[in-house]
C-alpha cells in the first residue's frame, strides 16, 4: 500500500474548495485507490459529492492536519503546510480560543480583535522579559523581546516592519512595540526619554491620522521610527529616537470622500475654539475643508479631550507656548483659506460674464481673517489667487486665473502650508527625541501602508503598491536567506528553492523607459498631458510581462503586482507628480510677519536617508504627494517651476527615499508583523474568510508557507522524535545512547524515498506531509497494540467477574427458592381461609344492604307519587278554571263589541238608505214623465264609447311615435358626444393658441433683451430679424385664421347645442305626457280593481254577519226601500258615485293633466287604505265569531229576552 493510499483512507479528513467559505472540510466515504478517477466525499454540511481526479493523482485534495497539530502557535510546525491548513489554524485560534497572535516562521500574524484585550499591562511586559520566542504564547512583546535580546547580544541594528491594510491595527502594534522598548530600555519607572517617545504618538496621530471608511484612526503616512540605544556596562539603555515620514496624503486637507474626515487636529481645534477666541473659529460644519465627508464625529471619542492630550504631549516634547499658539493660528488660517469665495467676474460696462477670469471680494471676511492669522497682506494674497505670472528670459506676463484655476491655486496653497507645517513638527520632534549624543545601535519600527486596490486607483495607490513590491522583494530574500542558513548550520544537502521573484514588476516601474521614467519625462514636456503619457506607456511598456493595456480606451493601464492585478486611472498622475504651487503665493507667505510662518515656508525638502545612511546615525526624509479631487483646467494652470526645491518630481523623490529605506532594512535584521483585518464592520471576533485569505496572500504569509513547504518545513529534535516514534520499530533497533541512529532506523523503515527527509546535526528535516504520514502509522500501530492488550485484559477481568458472580448467584438462588416456597404455602392457606370468611360476610352484607335499599326506595316512591298526583290535580283544576274565566270574559267582550258595531252600522244604513231612496224617488218620478231621456242616455253612452275608442287610437299612434323618437334620442346622444369631443378639441386648440401667444410674448421680451444687451450685433442680425418678423406675421395671420375658424366652430357648436336642447325638451315633454296618460290609465284600472275587491269584502262581511248572528241582524224588511239592489253593503257603489268629483264622472279632460294625476293618486291611496281596513276587520271577525257550541248558548239566552 502506497503512502497516498494509506493517507487517503476511508474516514480521512480533507479540504475541498467552497464558493463562500473558500475552503470546506470533508470526509472520505471510500478509500483512495491509485488510478481512481474520483473521490466520494461527505462535506460538513452533510452533502455527498464526487471530486474528479487526474489519473496520476497529482490533484488530490489537501489533507487536514492531525488534531494534535490544530491550533499550533507557529504555522510552520503544521504537518501539511497549505492554504486551508493555515486558514483553519488561524480561525481556531482567533474565533474559538480568542488568541490574536500567531507565528508563521519569522512573521508575527496579528489579527485585529476590535475589542479591548488585557494583554499589554506592565505585568505582561515583565512576564515576557528574558524569554525567547516560543517559550510563551505569541505576542508583540515576544517579538520585541527577541529583537531587544539580539540587540544586547550582538550589538547590531534591527528593524520591525509592521504592515497591513487600513484598519488592521498597524499603528497600535507599532505603538505597543515602542512601549515595550521604552519599558525594557529604561527602568520600571518612566524616565524623561520614555515619556518623550510615548508622547510622540498622540502628536503624530493628531497631525497625520484621519477617519476613513475602513478605520476611525487611519495613518495617512508611512513612518519609520528609530529607537536609539547605547551600551552602558553590557546593558542597552534607550537614549533617544528619530522619526521619518513617507507619502503624507496632503490632498486630504482639501478633499474628503463621503463618510471620511480631515486630519484629527482640525476637528480638535474646532472643539476647543472657546480657548482661542482670536482665531474666529466656528463649528466644523461651517468650514469647506471639514464638511465634505459628512461624518464630523467619531463614536466614543471626544475631540476636546484629544486636543488637550495633544497640547500636553507637545509641551512634553519641548514645544513652547508661543510655538503652540503659532501652530494653532496656522491651522486656523488653513481653515479660513478654504472658505474664501471665488466668484464670477463680468466685463466692464456690460453684464457679460468673463469666463477667463474671476474675482474675490475685497471685504471677504475669511480673506481678512486669513491675512490677520498668518500676518500676510490680504491684498497680495487676493491678487496672486486671481493672477498668475509666466516668466520668460527677459520679461514676465500676468495672466488672470479662471474660477477653477483660482480654486486650485487656493487648495494647492493650503496643502503646501500643511505639508510644510507637518515637516516642521516632525523636525521639532526629532530634535527633542534625539539629544545629539553618539548612539551605539538602534531598533527601527516601520509602520508602512499595505497593498491597496480600489475601484479607482490613482497615483497614491501606485506609489503605495510600488513600496509594497520593494518590501515584498526584501521579505522574500530574507526568508530565503534564513532557510539557507538553517540548512547550512545543520549540514544537510539542499537544492535551490523556487520562490516568486517580483523583480520584473519592479523593473517595469523603475527601469529606464519604465512607468516612473516616462512619467517624469512627460512632466518635463511643456504640453504634457495624462492622455499622451498613457499613450507612451502603452507603446513603450507593452514589452514587460507585468504590464497590460486596457481593452477599451487609453485612460488606464494594468500592472500585475505580487498580490493582485491593479487597474490605474491616469487622470491626475501628472498634476500629482509635479505637485507644484504658485511661486508668488509662497513668496507672500515667506514675507509674513510671523516668524513661524516664515520659518516653515523656508524649509527645504531634503532627502536625509542617504546622508543618514552614510553617517549611520539616522534615517529620514519625507515625501508628500497629492491626491483627491480631479483638478480641472490643466492647460490653464501649468506653472513654471519656481525654485530648486520643486525640480524633483514626487515620484523620483519617493523612489530615492524608498531605495534608501530598503538599503537600511538590508543593513538590519528585520522582524515582521503582519496585521490582518478580520471584517469590515468592526465587529469583535467576526471572521470573514474571503477577506482574510486575500490579506494573507497580499502580506506574504502564504508565500512564507510556500517557501517553507518547498523545502523541509517539519523539523524535530532527535530526543523529541525518539520519544514519540520509538514504538514504530522493534526494540532491538533502538539504542538510547545513540538516538540519532535509532531515529534513522525508524525513518528508513517507514519512508522509502530518501528525498522526503534529511538528517541534520541536531534535527531531522521532513518534507511536507511526512510527519502526518508517521503520525498515521503511529496511530495505526497504537490502535493495533492497544486492541490486543485491551482484549487480553478484558478477558481476564470479565472471566474473574463471571466466576465470582456465578458462586454468589448459586447461593442466593438456593436460599431464595426455599424462602419463596414457604411463603407460597402460607399464602395458599391464608387465601383459602379468607375465601370462606369472605363468602359468609359478603352474603350477610348484601342481604342487609338489599333490604335497607328496598325499604328506602318504597318510601321515596310513595311520597313522590303522591306529590306528583297532587301537583297534577292542582294544575288541571287551575287550567279548567282559567279556561272558564277566559270563555266568559271573551264572550262578554265580543257581544259588547258586536252590539255596539251593529247598532252603529244600522244607524248609518238607515240614514243613507233614506237619503238615497228619497233622491231616487224624486228622479224616477221626474224621468217617468218622458221616454226621451232614456234615449238621450243611451245616445250619450254611444258617443262616449266612440270618443274613448278614438282616444285609444290616438294614444296608440302617439306610442309608436314615441318609440320612433326614443331611437332618435340615442342617435342624438351620439351626436352630442361627438360635439363634446369637438368642444374638447376646440379647447386644446385654444390652449395651443394661448401657448403660442405666450411664446410670442416671451420671444418678444427675449428679443427686446437681446436688442438692449447686444446693440453691436444689430447689423449682423438684421436679416435674421426680418425673417423673424415675417415668420411672426405669418404666425399672427395663422393665429387670426385659427381664431376665426374657432369662432365658427364655437358658433356651430352653440347652434347645434340650442337645436339639440330644443329637440330634447320636446322629446321630454312628449315623454312626460305619455307617462301621465299611462299613469292615468293605471290609476283607473287600480281604482276599478280596488272597488271590486271592496265590494267583494263588503258582501262577505255582510254574509258572515247575517249567517252567524241572524238573531240579532236586521232583515230586508227593516230597510226603507224594497229594491233588490239596495240590500246590505251593496249600496256602497252608490256612495262612491255620490262622493266622486263631477270632473271624474263626466270624464272631462279639459283640466290640467298634472292636477288630474295628483287627484287620481290621492283617491287611489284612499281606496287602498279602506281596502286594508276592511280586510283587517274581516280577519278579526272571522277569528272571533266562529260558530262554536259555547257561542250559541249566550246567543240563545239573548234571543229569548229579545229587544
Amino acid at each position: 500500500m502506497s503512502s497516498e493510499e494509506m493517507l487517503y483512507a476511508q474516514g480521512a479528513k480533507i479540504w475541498v474548495p467552497h464558493a463562500e467559505q473558500v475552503w470546506e472540510s470533508a470526509t472520505l466515504e471510500e478509500s483512495y485507490r491509485k488510478g481512481a478517477g474520483f473521490l466520494k466525499i461527505c462535506t460538513e454540511s452533510g452533502s455527498l459529492k464526487e471530486v474528479k481526479l487526474k489519473a496520476d493523482g497529482s490533484d488530490l485534495p489537501p489533507l487536514r492536519n492531525p488534531a494534535i497539530l490544530v491550533g499550533q502557535n507557529d504555522l510552520t510546525t503544521l504537518s501539511y503546510l497549505h492554504e486551508p491548513g493555515v486558514l483553519h489554524n488561524l480561525r481556531v485560534r482567533f474565533c474559538e480560543r480568542q488568541i490574536i497572535y500567531t507565528y508563521c516562521g519569522i512573521i508575527l500574524v496579528a489579527i485585529n480583535p476590535y475589542a479591548e484585550m488585557p494583554l499589554y499591562g506592565p505585568s505582561i511586559i515583565r512576564a515576557y522579559r528574558g524569554h525567547a520566542m516560543g517559550d510563551l504564547e505569541p505576542h508583540i512583546f515576544a517579538l520585541a523581546e527577541e529583537a531587544y535580546t539580539k540587540l544586547e547580544r550582538e550589538n547590531c541594528n534591527l528593524s520591525i516592519i509592521v504592515s497591513g491594510e487600513s484598519g488592521a491595527g498597524k499603528t497600535v502594534s507599532a505603538k505597543y512595540a515602542m512601549r515595550y522598548f521604552a519599558a525594557v530600555g529604561g527602568s520600571e519607572s518612566e524616565t524623561q526619554v520614555e515619556r518623550k517617545v510615548l508622547a510622540s504618538s498622540p502628536i503624530m496621530e493628531a497631525f497625520g491620522n484621519a477617519k476613513t471608511t475602513r478605520n476611525d484612526n487611519s495613518s495617512r503616512f508611512g513612518k519609520f521610527t528609530k529607537l536609539l540605544f547605547r551600551n552602558q556596562m553590557g546593558v542597552m539603555y534607550l537614549q533617544g529616537a528619530t522619526m521619518h515620514t513617507y507619502l503624507l496624503e496632503k490632498s486630504r486637507v482639501v478633499y474628503q470622500a463621503q463618510g471620511e474626515r480631515n486630519y484629527h487636529i482640525f476637528y480638535q481645534l474646532c472643539a476647543a475654539r472657546s480657548k482661542y477666541p482670536e482665531l474666529v473659529l466656528d463649528h466644523q460644519d461651517k468650514f469647506q475643508f471639514l464638511n465634505m465627508g459628512g461624518a464630523p464625529e467619531i463614536e466614543r471619542v471626544s475631540d476636546a479631550d484629544q486636543f488637550n492630550e495633544t497640547v500636553q504631549a507637545m509641551t512634553v516634547l519641548g514645544f513652547s507656548i508661543q510655538q503652540i499658539a503659532d501652530i494653532v493660528k496656522i491651522l486656523a488660517g488653513i481653515l479660513h483659506l478654504g472658505n474664501i469665495q471665488v466668484s464670477k467676474k463680468f466685463t466692464e460696462g456690460s453684464e457679460e460674464e468673463d469666463s477667463d477670469s474671476c474675482d474675490i471680494f475685497h471685504n471677504d471676511i475669511h480673506l481678512q481673517i486669513t491675512g490677520d492669522l498668518l500676518r500676510v497682506s490680504a491684498e497680495d494674497l487676493r491678487r496672486w489667487l486671481l493672477m498668475r505670472k509666466i516668466e520668460s528670459v527677459n520679461e514676465y506676463v500676468l495672466i488672470p486665473n479662471s474660477i477653477e484655476a483660482a480654486q486650485a491655486a487656493r487648495d494647492a496653497l493650503a496643502k503646501h502650508i500643511y505639508a510644510k507645517l507637518f515637516q516642521y513638527i516632525v523636525g521639532v520632534l526629532n530634535k527633542s527625541l534625539n539629544n545629539g549624543s553618539k548612539q551605539c545601535s538602534f531598533i527601527g519600527v516601520l509602520d508602512i501602508y499595505g497593498f491597496e486596490t480600489f475601484e479607482v486607483n490613482s497615483f497614491e495607490q501606485f506609489c503605495i503598491n510600488y513600496a509594497n513590491e520593494k518590501l515584498q522583494q526584501q521579505f522574500n530574500q530574507h526568508v530565503f536567506k534564513l532557510e539557507q542558513e538553517e540548512y547550512l548550520k545543520e549540514g544537510i544537502t539542499w537544492t535551490m528553492i523556487d520562490f516568486y521573484d517580483n523583480q520584473p514588476c519592479i523593473d517595469l516601474i523603475e527601469s529606464r523607459l519604465g512607468v516612473l521614467d516616462l512619467l517624469d519625462e512627460e512632466c518635463r514636456m511643456p504640453k504634457g498631458s495624462d492622455e499622451s503619457w498613457a499613450g507612451k506607456l502603452i507603446g513603450k511598456c507593452s514589452k514587460f510581462p507585468h504590464f497590460e493595456k486596457p481593452r477599451f480606451g487609453t485612460t488606464s493601464f494594468f500592472i500585475k503586482h505580487f498580490s493582485d492585478t491593479v487597474e490605474y486611472d491616469v487622470n491626475g498622475f501628472l498634476e500629482k507628480n509635479r505637485d507644484t504651487v504658485s511661486k508668488e503665493l509662497t513668496q507672500v507667505l515667506s514675507e509674513s510677519n510671523m516668524s513661524l510662518v516664515k520659518q516653515v515656508m523656508t524649509l527645504e525638502e531634503i532627502d536625509t536617508l542617504s546622508v543618514d545612511t552614510a553617517k549611520s546615525s539616522t534615517l529620514g526624509g519625507r515625501v508628500v504627494i497629492s491626491a483627491g479631487r480631479k483638478q480641472q483646467g490643466n492647460d490653464t494652470r501649468r506653472r513654471v517651476v519656481p525654485s530648486k526645491q520643486h525640480r524633483k518630481t514626487v515620484g523620483s523623490q519617493f523612489q530615492e527615499s524608498l531605495a534608501s529605506l530598503i538599503s537600511t532594512l538590508h543593513a538590519t535584521t528585520p522582524h515582521y508583523v503582519r496585521c490582518i483585518k478580520p471584517n469590515d464592520e468592526k465587529i469583535a471576533f467576526k471572521w470573514e474568510t474571503a477577506k482574510i485569505i486575500q490579506q494573507l496572500r497580499a502580506c506574504g504569509v502564504l508565500e512564507t508557507v510556500r517557501i517553507s513547504a518547498a523545502g523541509f518545513p517539519s523539523r524535530w529534535l532527535y530526543p523529541d522524535f525518539y520519544m514519540r516514534y520509538q514504538l514504530l520499530v522493534y526494540r532491538s533497533k533502538l539504542d538510547k545512547n545513540d538516538m540519532k541512529q535509532s531515529c534513522q532506523n525508524i525513518v528508513m523503515k517507514w519512508i522509502q524515498d530518501e528525498d522526503k527527509y534529511r538528517f541534520g546535526n541536531t534535527q531531522i528535516f521532513f518534507r511536507a506531509g511526512q510527519v502526518a504520514f508517521l503520525e498515521q502509522v503511529r496511530a495505526n500501530l497504537r490502535k493495533k497494540y492497544i486492541t490486543i492488550v485491551q482484549s487480553v485484559v478484558r478477558r481476564f477481568i470479565y472471566r474473574r467477574r463471571f466466576l465470582r458472580l456465578q458462586m454468589v448467584i448459586n447461593g442466593i438462588q438456593r436460599h431464595a427458592r426455599g424462602f419463596l416456597a414457604r411463603q407460597r404455602v402460607q399464602k395458599m392457606r391464608e387465601a383459602r381461609a379468607g375465601l370462606i370468611l369472605s363468602k359468609y360476610a359478603r352474603g350477610w352484607l348484601c342481604r342487609r344492604r338489599y333490604l335497607r335499599l328496598r325499604h328506602s326506595i318504597s318510601g321515596i316512591q310513595t311520597y313522590a307519587r303522591g306529590m306528583m298526583a297532587r301537583s297534577k290535580f292542582h294544575a288541571m283544576r287551575d287550567h279548567y278554571r282559567a279556561v272558564q274565566i277566559q270563555r266568559f270574559v271573551r264572550g262578554a267582550l265580543a257581544r259588547r263589541a258586536y252590539q255596539k258595531r251593529r247598532r252603529n252600522i244600522i244607524i248609518c244604513q238607515a240614514a243613507i238608505r233614506r237619503f238615497l231612496a228619497r233622491r231616487k224617488f224624486k228622479r224616477m218620478k221626474a224621468e217617468a214623465k218622458t221616454i226621451k231621456h232614456i234615449e238621450n242616455k243611451y245616445m250619450g253612452l254611444e258617443n262616449k264609447i266612440i270618443s274613448m275608442q278614438q282616444r285609444i287610437d290616438e294614444l296608440n299612434r302617439d306610442n309608436s311615435n314615441l318609440k320612433h323618437k326614443t331611437s332618435e334620442i340615442s342617435v342624438l346622444k351620439m351626436k352630442l358626444e361627438l360635439k363634446k369631443t369637438l368642444e374638447g378639441e376646440f379647447k386644446n386648440v385654444k390652449a395651443a393658441c394661448q401657448d403660442k401667444d405666450r411664446l410670442i410674448e416671451a420671444l418678444n421680451k427675449q428679443l427686446e433683451a437681446e436688442r438692449d444687451e447686444k446693440m453691436q450685433l444689430l447689423e449682423e442680425n438684421g436679416h435674421a430679424q426680418e425673417e423673424w418678423l415675417s415668420q411672426k406675421q405669418t404666425w399672427r395671420l395663422e393665429n387670426e385664421e385659427l381664431r376665426r375658424q374657432i369662432d365658427e366652430i364655437i358658433e356651430m357648436a352653440k347652434n347645434a347645442e340650442v337645436s339639440q336642447r330644443n329637440q330634447e325638451d320636446r322629446l321630454l315633454a312628449e315623454i312626460d305626457n305619455r307617462e301621465l296618460n299611462e299613469a292615468y290609465q293605471r290609476a283607473i284600472k287600480d281604482k276599478e280593481v280596488i272597488e271590486n275587491e271592496n265590494y267583494t269584502l263588503k258582501e262577505e262581511l255582510s254574509r258572515l254577519t247575517a249567517g252567524s248572528f241572524s238573531l240579532h241582524g236586521r232583515k230586508a224588511s227593516n230597510a226603507s226601500s224594497q229594491n233588490e239592489d239596495d240590500v246590505g253593503y251593496a249600496s256602497a257603489k252608490n256612495t262612491l258615485d255620490i262622493n266622486r268629483p263631477p270632473d271624474l264622472l263626466s270624464k272631462n279632460y279639459s283640466y290640467d293633466s298634472t292636477s288630474m294625476v295628483v287627484k287620481l293618486r290621492a283617491i287611489l291611496e284612499e281606496e287602498k287604505q279602506k281596502h286594508k281596513n276592511l280586510q283587517e276587520q274581516y280577519i278579526k271577525l272571522a277569528s272571533r265569531h266562529k260558530p262554536t257550541e259555547d257561542s250559541f248558548r249566550p246567543a240563545c239566552c239573548v234571543a229569548g229576552r229579545g229587544p
